[in-house]
């Protein structure tokens, strides 16, 4: 006779697939609601709050651990630590997606992982020199308390979104100031 393995889970685990059913289980009511199709096209604060968590919840560039939401007449307030601030504007961009969400208040605070500005400024330029589509630019960077300053000019405004991204992504960086001015045409 063959014997289950046993898996030893710990807390986040547990949440998550507590969530994870409670997200199914939404669904699956909002799926055999009686309501009229009228009614079915508005969401609750708390429907809206439960899809804001569970899709929180399955983005991995997003800690769901340490992010808590909550809704309010559509708008949802976000809330607690994100490692970078990629993962803060990821976590806003996930709440405005939900239908019914009137407005994101984003009150999570960026927790990177402490380090030199040296360090930050190391990884800055090789993620710049890197990536293709900042590469060909010269862009100077500088760090000053964990917040990124870059300067330059850059050929277009989605060059200039771009490296500003590339430098929210990077371990350590607190804030980025985007100097980069376009071409000849601004």
């Amino acid at each position: 006779m063959k014997t289950l393995p046993t898996y030893k889970h710990n807390h986040r685990t547990l949440l998550r697939s507590v969530a994870k059913l409670r997200g199914v289980l939404l669904m699956l009511c909002l799926a055999a609601s009686p309501l009229p199709v009228a009614a079915q096209n508005t969401l609750t604060d708390a429907q809206i709050n439960a899809a804001v968590e569970n899709y929180i919840l399955f983005d991995s560039s997003v800690p769901s651990n340490d992010i808590d939401n909550m809704t309010a007449d559509g708008i949802v307030t976000l809330s607690g630590t994100a490692p970078n601030l990629l993962a803060k504007d990821r976590a806003t961009a996930i709440a405005e997606s939900i239908r019914g969400v009137r407005a994101v208040v984003n009150n999570i605070e960026v927790k990177p992982v402490v380090r030199t500005d040296d360090e930050v400024l190391k990884d800055v330029e090789t993620a710049l020199r890197m990536d293709p589509a900042t590469n060909p630019n010269p862009i100077k960077s500088a760090v000053s308390k964990g917040v990124v300053t870059l300067k330059g000019t850059v050929d277009s405004w989605q060059q200039k979104q771009l490296s500003a991204a590339v430098v929210k992504g990077g371990q350590g960086c607190q804030g980025s100031q985007e100097r980069p001015r376009r071409g000849l045409h601004e």
